[in-house]
C-alpha cells in the first residue's frame, strides 16, 4: 500500500471519535425510550381498599382517536371479601355504571357468574387540529352496587314437623348496597402521553376522575424535525433560484426535477408524522403550506426565466 493510502493517526483517532460520539447517542436515545416507554400504574383511588368486601377496578387505555375524540378504556375488576364464594362465583348481582359517548351505560354482573372485562368509550374533549401541540382530556366516573335480588311468589309450602325448622341451615343473602372500590389506571400508547388526575367529589364507592392526552415528547420533536425540514429545503430552493435570476447562474434541467420532486415528498413526509390529521392543523399553517408554495413559486420562476432568458452566444 502507497503511503498516500495509509490512514493517519489523526484520521483514525477522528473515526474513533466520531463512533464513541455514535455510541452515546444511541445509548442515550435507548435510555430516553427506557423512561418514555415504562409501563406506569397509576393509584386513581384506595380509599375503598380498606374495607374488607371491596372490588379492585384495573382501567387500561385501549386506544385513542382524538380525531373522534374517542378514548377506549378496558375495564377488569377483581372481588375482595363477600363478593364471592370459595370457587370465585359472585354471591349476588352486582351492577356498574360508567360513562359512555352514547351516555351512561349499566352493565350487570349475575350472581353465580364472575366479573368478566367489559370496555367503555370515554368522550374526548380538546383540537385535533392542533397537532402536534393537542391536548385532550376525558372525564370518566366508577360506581358499583350489589343489586338486590327479586324476590318471586312461591306457594306457600306445607307446614314442616317439628324440628325440621332448626335442621335446616339459613343463607344470608348480603345487603345490597354500594360496593367500596379501589381504583388504578394504566396508560401507555405509543405517541401519546397520557395521565390522569383524580376529582376530589370522590368518595369511598363513587370514584371520579379525569384523563389527559397529549403528544409524546419524540412526536412533538420528530414534527418539529420534519417542519424544519421543509423550511430548510424550501429556503434552500428559493436562494437558488435567486441565484439564477440576480447571478445568472447558469439553468440546468435536473434543478427542475428537483423541485418538482420536492413538491411531492413535502406532502408525503408530513402524511408520515405519527397519528397525524389530515390537512389542515397547525403544523401545516406554521411548515406545510408555506414550503410547498415557496418551492412551487420558484419552479414556476425557475421555468420562466429558463424559457425568457437570451441564450449567451
Amino acid at each position: 500500500m502507497a503511503d498516500s493510502e495509509k490512514l493517519s493517526a489523526k484520521e483514525i483517532i477522528a473515526a474513533v471519535i466520531v463512533i464513541i460520539l455514535f455510541a452515546i447517542g444511541i445509548y442515550m436515545s435507548v435510555g430516553y425510550y427506557s423512561s418514555e416507554a415504562k409501563p406506569a400504574e397509576v393509584t386513581v383511588s384506595d380509599k375503598g381498599a380498606k374495607a374488607e368486601n371491596h372490588a379492585e377496578i384495573f382501567m387500561r387505555v385501549a386506544s385513542i382517536d382524538p380525531i373522534k375524540g374517542d378514548a377506549n378504556v378496558r375495564i377488569e375488576i377483581t372481588p375482595h371479601g363477600n363478593l364471592t364464594n370459595e370457587v370465585g362465583e359472585l354471591t349476588s348481582d352486582f351492577r356498574l355504571y360508567v360513562p359512555s359517548s352514547n351516555g351512561k351505560i349499566e352493565i350487570d354482573f349475575k350472581k353465580g357468574k364472575t366479573f368478566t372485562p367489559t370496555e367503555a368509550v370515554l368522550n374526548m374533549y380538546g383540537n385535533a387540529a392542533d397537532y402536534p401541540f393537542d391536548s385532550h382530556k376525558a372525564d370518566f366516573y366508577l360506581y358499583l352496587e350489589r343489586v338486590a335480588a327479586e324476590k318471586k311468589d312461591a306457594p306457600k309450602p306445607a307446614p314442616a314437623a317439628d324440628g325440621d325448622e332448626d335442621d335446616k341451615p339459613k343463607v344470608e343473602e348480603p345487603e345490597a348496597g354500594e360496593v367500596p372500590l379501589d381504583v388504578s389506571f394504566f396508560g401507555n400508547i405509543p405517541g401519546y402521553r397520557i395521565k390522569v388526575e383524580n376529582s376530589t367529589h370522590s368518595d369511598e364507592s363513587l370514584v371520579e376522575g379525569m384523563i389527559t392526552v397529549e403528544r409524546s415528547s419524540t412526536t412533538v420533536a420528530f414534527s418539529l424535525f420534519i417542519g424544519a425540514l421543509m423550511w430548510g429545503l424550501s429556503l434552500a430552493v428559493l436562494f437558488l433560484v435567486l441565484s439564477l435570476i440576480i447571478r445568472g447562474r447558469k439553468i440546468e434541467i435536473a434543478m427542475f426535477s428537483f423541485m418538482a420532486a420536492l413538491l411531492f415528498a413535502f406532502y408525503s413526509v408530513r402524511g408520515s408524522q405519527p397519528n397525524v390529521p389530515p390537512i389542515g392543523t397547525l403544523f401545516d399553517f406554521i411548515f406545510f403550506f408555506w414550503a410547498e408554495a415557496l418551492v412551487a413559486l420558484c419552479l414556476v420562476l425557475a421555468v420562466f426565466v429558463w424559457v425568457f432568458r437570451t441564450p449567451k452566444a
